[in-house]
């Protein structure tokens, strides 16, 4: 388990102060008085207790739930772990590695049962560091939480759980079971937001980290992030939906020869002032089909929000979201006030019909035989995901369909250009049946493509 360390600085002030310095860093809002607030809590406390440090900063200094994981990130960077072997090391045998996992899970599982935050965010924190591979750093959040969850093998953990009780009534077990199913749930939540942690700092200084909302990785962003970039969404969005209207007012056509020879005759047959004919340009109907499972979901309302914004640039716009199921969400798009939560989209009823992980040919299948009328050749379609097929056979056929419908087929995926084609991504295959296909990892890269788009 891990164990409390003095941090490399000297003293606790300076320790405080590198706290605020990587707070004021992440846009967290950490005044004077409340540094001092934080240095008078830690002094009154022994500083080599890190659970009770870490609590009293944490009370000090964070005033928003959402600023969570950048302080996090930042208290493991100021007051890092010292490990302690449980035998599960690289270099052991595989016996003792077994033995050391078996401990660890253990372990875990009791603090779940006693409640104590403290020491199950350690024992995640040293799940992640054995089985998520973040050290390479080859992948997603998403991917390497689940690469970790599969190795602690969720099912067994929630076995140990109850087999740890002591209930003896139907009811009490009942409980448990609830108990168990909504602390595991916590527990893949807390894993992903370490992960992301751990991959955003993998190899580089805090301060280079903290770029520009608009260059964050969409699919590593952790909550504080999240937050940040729907708070800059909404004004790009307005941006972008204006400067695209004014380009639409602004633009011609070419040179009206029949009304610049009727000009001319004022000045003796001389096309002193030759006359533009003014564009005309079709509204073609908007479909927009957006991937909600798995790390996808946190992708798909920034690409709704930026379609929505920029919707007088077409005649009309549907909108969709799918898992293995699909559902058209229209209506929600068209009341909110903002970046929607992805918890609005993942709660409509038929998103998800079979075990929740994303299938795009019975999607596509689907949205062809009940919608597919909607398609025509006045319509240009957008399709935002992963591509990742899990397996399954992949949607050519559904997706040549579309392509000979529609006017034009487009692809956003929100992963880096070097992980397509890795494991079961279907990018390529997929971006030979589209108009063009588009990496969308950041905003920056979202709102240039919706630009090329419209």
């Amino acid at each position: 388990m891990a164990t409390a360390t003095i941090p490399p600085i000297e003293g606790v002030p300076a320790a405080i102060l590198e706290m605020v310095r990587r707070l004021r860093a992440g846009g967290l809002p950490v005044s004077t008085s409340e540094a001092l607030d934080a240095v008078a809590a830690v002094s009154a406390i022994d500083f080599d207790a890190r659970p009770d440090v870490r609590t009293a900063l944490k009370a000090t200094l964070v005033k928003d739930t959402s600023h969570e994981v950048l302080f996090e990130r930042s208290f493991e960077a100021v007051f890092p772990r010292v490990r302690r072997d449980r035998g599960g090391e690289a270099s052991g045998s595989g016996s003792a590695k077994e033995a050391g996992d078996e401990q660890l899970m253990d372990d875990l599982v009791r603090a779940m049962r006693d409640g104590d935050l403290s020491q199950i965010d350690e024992l995640l924190d040293e799940a992640v560091q054995r089985y998520a591979g973040t050290d390479k750093h080859t992948s997603t959040a998403g991917h390497h939480t689940q690469r970790a969850l599969r190795r602690m093998n969720v099912p067994s953990l929630y076995r140990r759980y109850l087999e740890q009780g002591d209930s003896d009534s139907a009811y009490d077990r009942a409980i448990d079971a609830a108990e168990a199913t909504a602390m595991l749930e916590s527990m893949k939540v807390r894993m992903e937001d370490l992960v992301s942690g751990q991959l955003r700092d993998t190899g580089r200084d805090a301060s280079q980290s903290l770029e520009d909302p608009e260059d964050r990785p969409l699919l590593l962003a952790g909550a504080d992030e999240l937050a940040a970039m729907r708070q800059a969404m909404r004004p790009l969005a307005r941006r972008l939906a204006t400067r695209l209207g004014n380009r639409r007012r602004r633009g011609t056509a070419g040179l009206d020869m029949r009304r610049t020879i009727r000009a001319s005759m004022g000045t003796g047959g001389v096309p002193v002032q030759p006359v533009l004919r003014r564009k005309r340009p079709t509204k073609p109907d908007l479909i927009v089909l957006c991937d909600v499972s798995g790390s996808t979901a946190e992708f798909a309302p920034f690409t709704l929000t930026l379609l929505h914004a920029v919707h007088q640039e077409f005649r009309r716009v549907r909108s969709f979201v799918f898992v293995d199921g699909i559902v058209e969400i229209t209506d929600i798009l068209a009341s909110s006030p903002g970046v929607l939560d992805p918890r609005q989209l993942l709660g409509r009823r038929g998103l998800v019909v079979r075990d929740g992980r994303s299938d795009y040919r019975h999607v596509l299948a689907t949205f062809l035989d009940t919608w597919g009328d909607s398609v025509t050749a006045k319509t240009t379609m957008i399709i935002a995901g992963d591509t990742r097929s899990h397996r399954r056979e992949s949607a050519v056929a559904e997706l040549a369909e579309l392509q000979h419908r529609a006017r034009r087929l487009y692809w956003l995926n929100p992963e880096p250009r070097h992980e397509w084609d890795t494991l079961d991504s279907c990018a390529t295959e997929y971006g030979n049946h589209c108009t063009d296909f588009f990496e969308v990892s950041t905003i920056r890269q979202l709102i240039g493509a919706v630009t090329q788009i419209v």
